[in-house]
């Protein structure tokens, strides 16, 4: 079998998240068509979310046909070949479905020895995130560099909340444990932004519970590619949080302080 290179990866991501980019960017001048809920009602999905997914897995089909898709919205196909694509066409549905502009496409090429290539698009700001394995993290022709910063107090950190009511709960008292001893708490709608805004140094640091690997591995790669720190979890309650990533020097401080917010989460009584 012959080795798939980073570059060539890439080269597709980038031609794939582009072409679902300029999809969604025509779309959106038009009413949302076909929304409709999944895992609960505030999770929607549109006609959209479809049409930019079936672009991205047929760009891939065509180049790549005996690789194995991880689709968001269920386009997935299993593989030969060994090499995996991970696929959320559109990150930050809502935000889309309301007109607010903080949204992307997500693509991370993954092997045997994980992630070789990924891809954040944010199409509105014409901003393209990229990595290949060993080649550092990119914004456009700008290598990036996750952020300096030491001192958790005067760290901006990032998150996100889950779609179940009862979830939001757990996670607002898990945020109320943080906000008090960090810079402040952003929370924008598209975890594949956040975790390219830390590479980039925009954000110090990002948690949240995400799950599926559509969500995250695009943007832990642009992480970890830019000199910063991922860690993965395996909470035993998907309120809790799953992901760490942020800059090597406020990371353990992070994680630590996350622990004990958890905590006190599970110990506090309504």
């Amino acid at each position: 079998m012959t080795a798939y290179g980073a570059a060539e990866a890439l080269a597709l991501a980038t031609l794939a998240a582009r072409e679902a980019g300029a999809l969604l960017l025509e779309l959106r001048r038009s009413p949302a068509a076909g929304v409709r809920s999944k895992s609960s009602a505030t999770d929607l999905v549109s006609e959209a979310d479809e049409r930019a997914e079936a672009a991205i897995v047929s760009a891939i089909r065509r180049n790549r046909p005996g690789d194995a898709i991880v689709a968001e919205e269920g386009s997935g196909a299993r593989g030969t070949s060994g090499v995996s694509w991970y696929v959320d066409p559109l990150d930050g549905t809502i935000n889309y479905l309301y007109g607010i502009p903080h949204w992307s496409v997500s693509i991370c090429c993954a092997d045997g020895d994980g992630a070789l290539a990924a891809v954040v698009f944010d199409p509105l700001r014409e901003e393209l995130f990229s990595a290949a394995r060993g080649d550092g993290a990119w914004l456009g022709e700008q290598r990036l560099r996750v952020s300096d910063k030491h001192d958790l107090a005067s760290s901006l950190v990032a998150t996100g909340f889950g779609y179940g009511a009862a979830q939001r709960v757990t996670q607002g008292r898990i945020i109320a444990n943080v906000v008090g001893e960090v810079r402040d708490v952003r929370r924008f709608g598209s975890a594949a932004l956040d975790l390219s805004w830390v590479a980039a140094g925009r954000f110090d640091a990002y948690f949240e519970s995400v799950e599926k690997p559509w969500d995250w591995m695009a943007g832990a790669m642009l992480v970890r590619e830019a000199g910063g720190r991922v860690t993965e979890l395996a909470p035993v309650d998907p309120a809790f949080p799953r992901i760490i990533a942020s800059g090597p020097g406020v990371h353990d401080a992070l994680t630590r302080l996350l622990a004990n917010a958890v905590h006190k989460a599970e110990n506090s009584i309504d």
